[in-house]
């Protein structure tokens, strides 16, 4: 009988679901963003319902990277970048759910320090912080109260190289991925200028790049400028199918990320790369 019930006790033991873990470290966020040569996000929390916490500088006020429903309507999505020194990730909630701007602090500015705790989840060829569409899953962010410091982007005078895939995430853009960064002297080359349209700029070798007007930011309904550009925005990935190694772009913040290059280009006619 003593043999049969710890048999018993063994089968109701190993049955149970994990407890799940909030991490009491702060992690890098260079950890959490590690992929596979296909451009898997592999961090062992994603298949896990324990939360992390990460720390870094906000990069975007959360509502300006809001985009359209189906109806024309602002989607009420909550989403913001954090950067810290290994790199940057998304933190998301979407109002579809029952999530989104209204269930989080709306004060967030760029350059505030902030800490935040939650579930890890993939889109697009990325780890984020979410709530796996859970809008009982709230992830946490604590905003220090020191004054925002928004970190000097990347400045990038070549665009080459930004749209390769590196596994190791040292180069190309998975490096940049979920960064402040600026491309320096390009031209609008194509894509019409408008809310939530998606543009392509050239470098004065003819490498390119897409850059989306997400309709949150209103930059669409602002004069398009003209001439050589230094842009300004977060690097992002959107891939919508695997293998996930393609599909990075732009999200300028304002129309204030778009400002006269310092320099005259050094292309003689920006034409040939329409």
């Amino acid at each position: 009988m003593n043999r049969i019930i710890g048999i018993l006790a063994f089968f109701t033991i190993i049955g149970l679901a994990p407890t799940p873990v909030i991490s009491q470290e702060v992690a890098t966020i260079a950890d959490i963003n590690q992929v596979d040569d296909q451009g898997n996000p592999i961090f062992p929390g994603l298949q896990t319902m324990d939360q992390y916490t990460i720390q870094g500088r906000v990069l975007n006020e959360p509502g300006v990277f809001d985009g359209f429903t189906d109806s024309g309507d602002l989607s009420g999505d909550f989403i913001l970048f954090v950067q810290d020194d290994t790199g940057g990730i998304q933190v998301y909630s979407g109002a579809w759910y029952g999530g989104g701007l209204s269930a989080y602090p709306d004060e967030l500015q760029p350059g505030h320090l902030v800490t935040v705790t939650g579930l890890t989840g993939h889109f697009g060829g990325k780890t984020n912080v979410n709530e796996r569409h859970n809008p009982d899953q709230k992830f946490t962010i604590e905003a220090a109260t020191t004054p925002p410091q928004e970190p000097a982007p990347f400045e990038l005078d070549s665009l080459a190289g930004l749209n390769d895939f590196d596994p190791t995430r040292q180069s190309g853009g998975e490096y940049y991925q979920g960064r402040l960064v600026t491309v320096k002297n390009v031209q609008i080359v194509e894509g019409e200028w408008a809310p939530a349209a998606s543009l392509t700029v050239a470098d004065d070798q003819g490498n390119t790049l897409t850059v989306e007007l997400r309709a949150g930011t209103g930059i669409g309904d602002e004069p398009r400028p003209e001439g050589a550009l230094d842009i300004t925005g977060v690097f992002n990935q959107e891939d919508p199918e695997p293998p996930f190694t393609e599909g990075y772009l732009l999200w300028p913040r304002s129309i204030d990320d778009f400002q006269s290059a310092d320099g005259a280009s050094h292309a003689e006619n920006w034409d040939v790369y329409r």
